[in-house]
């Protein structure tokens, strides 16, 4: 299919044209007819799909450029705000209409003023349902969009869409998109759209190809020196990582920090100002690294974010999917990069199988210089090292035990043993097959049981996120993972460094 067919004006075609778009993408292709049949739609889509223009093409071509404004977009953030505003302003520069953008943070009387001279209005929640229940504008437009609804939601917005519905009546249209379809989602569908056409993009059809994507398999104490060896091993200009938390996010942010890293923290209890200089600062490459929730960074267009962590792997596929698309945009490649514990091994399967592009195991890269390397680094401090009176005196206390030589050489071994052990971070690939392996294994005999006994499998957390679940028998401990029990590894080390893996069959 082409944009051609679409049948637009003749100047937005020219847009379309100029803007380098031949064929839609998937959403687009799926909602543009609808939008132009008149029908309301709920569309699932993730930023970086061509969602945007999914409804301001459509919309543009029915708008007529009467005065006063006709279509009002919604959005949850103000970066997300002049995206969508500019995009707009991309397609509908030659057709005479105006967009303005209203947040929060900006004097009133210059937002109104750019209002009564627009068409479009793109704003974000609390600011346009205030010029709303203030009487400070009077409006009807026909068209309106609610973009990144469940975003909206998990910022609490819910009272004041639903406040905002109230004062737009008069709508000939409703459109409503989503990265994610909760039940939350489908009841505000119901209450503010009429007879909705609900479209979904497949997953494997906005995962971009573009974006190289590997795993590591490490213990949950081992995460942030995990992190650092990743960040050290390739250096990157610009990354981000993701967290579930704000105080995940801020605390992670800090100890990078400390690791000689510029890094800043975006999340959603930092103010709109904050969040803006944060962003500006970020796009500007005044700092590498961005350690940012998934509600903070949705919507983020940042060009040249070479690598994406995922320091927690997400609860959701498409979260996992939103995430990586943060790098890899515009035709350029991309690496994302993800921490898992064993427990977390099913999880991650559940996520590549739904999206259905490759996820490489790797191992956490080890520093390069050797034991001898190390000691002859550690010794070259020694030689400056001062010496005071406390260490002669445990000198002479080990002397009384054993002689000079045989204290040095005891000494160097356990220096050795040390170092050997702060080498080690995750698990080697043969090490990690080998427990994936034993995973799937029981996985397939639990399945075959059918999982007759309930008791045997309990789920834990919100949006299906499996918990620990641990069951008494003959006096030994099994660790579960929602679906059958599944031994847990026992990792040892020799005094050598090697690591040998066993798994404990109950």
């Amino acid at each position: 299919m082409n944009f051609k067919d679409f049948k637009f004006k003749s100047r937005l075609a020219y847009a379309v044209s100029r803007a380098g778009f031949t064929e839609p993408s998937p959403i687009q292709e799926k909602t543009i007819p609808l939008i132009l049949e008149g029908k309301d739609v709920v569309g699932q889509a993730h930023t970086g799909t061509g969602k945007t223009a999914a409804f301001a093409l459509p919309i543009l071509q029915m708008m007529t450029g009467k005065d006063g404004v006709e279509t009002v977009v919604i959005v949850p953030t103000r970066e997300l705000a002049t995206q969508v505003a500019d995009e707009f302003y991309k397609f509908s520069r030659n057709l005479k209409i105006r967009t303005a953008t209203v947040y929060g943070g900006t004097s009133y009387g210059r937002q109104i003023a750019h209002i009564e001279n627009a068409g479009i209005i793109v704003a974000t929640p609390g600011r346009f349902l205030d010029l709303l229940s203030k009487e400070k504008i009077d409006i009807n437009p026909e068209y309106v969009v609610l973009d990144e609804a469940d975003e909206m939601l998990n910022m609490g917005f819910l009272e004041d869409i639903r406040n905002i519905f109230s004062y737009l009546g008069g709508r000939k249209q409703t459109l409503m998109f989503s990265a994610t379809m909760s039940e939350e989602i489908k009841d505000l569908s119901k209450t503010i759209l009429k007879n909705p056409e609900f479209i979904r993009t497949e997953i494997e059809a906005v995962t971009n190809n573009n974006i190289k994507q590997y795993y590591y398999i490490v213990e949950e104490h081992e995460r942030d020196k995990a992190m650092i060896r990743l960040i050290e091993s390739i250096n990157p200009d610009k990354s981000i990582i993701f967290c579930r938390t704000k105080k995940e996010t801020d605390r992670l942010a800090e100890y990078i920090s400390g690791q000689g890293y510029s890094v800043e923290a975006l999340h959603g209890d930092m103010d709109q100002w904050d969040r803006q200089k944060t962003m500006k600062s970020f796009r500007r490459n005044e700092y590498e690294i961005l350690v940012a929730t998934d509600v903070a960074s949705r919507g983020l267009d940042v060009r040249g974010v070479s690598h994406i962590f995922n320091y927690h792997i997400p609860f959701e596929s498409e979260s996992y999917v939103h995430r990586i698309g943060r790098t890899g945009r515009a035709k350029h490649s991309g690496i994302a990069m993800t921490l898992v514990t064993p427990n977390e091994l099913y999880e991650l399967q559940k996520i590549q199988k739904d999206v259905g592009s490759e996820l490489i195991l790797k191992s956490i890269p080890q520093k390069g210089l050797s034991i001898k390397d190390q000691l002859d680094d550690f010794f070259r401090i020694v030689t400056n090292e001062d010496i005071d009176n406390s260490s002669r005196v445990i000198l002479k206390s080990l002397l009384e035990k054993d002689n000079i030589e045989n204290i040095a050489i005891k000494l160097i071994s356990l220096l050795g043993k040390r170092l050997q052990q702060e080498e080690l971070i995750g698990k080697t690939i043969s090490e990690a097959e080998l427990m994936i392996k034993s995973i799937n294994d029981n996985t397939n005999i639990e399945d075959r049981k059918s999982f007759n006994n309930n008791n045997s499998r309990r789920h834990v957390g919100s949006r299906g996120h499996r918990g620990y679940n641990r069951k008494q028998n003959n006096g030994k401990i099994r660790r579960g993972t929602g679906r059958g029990e599944i031994p847990e590894p026992t990792i040892t080390r020799t005094s050598g460094g090697d690591r040998i893996i066993a798994r404990k069959l109950y």
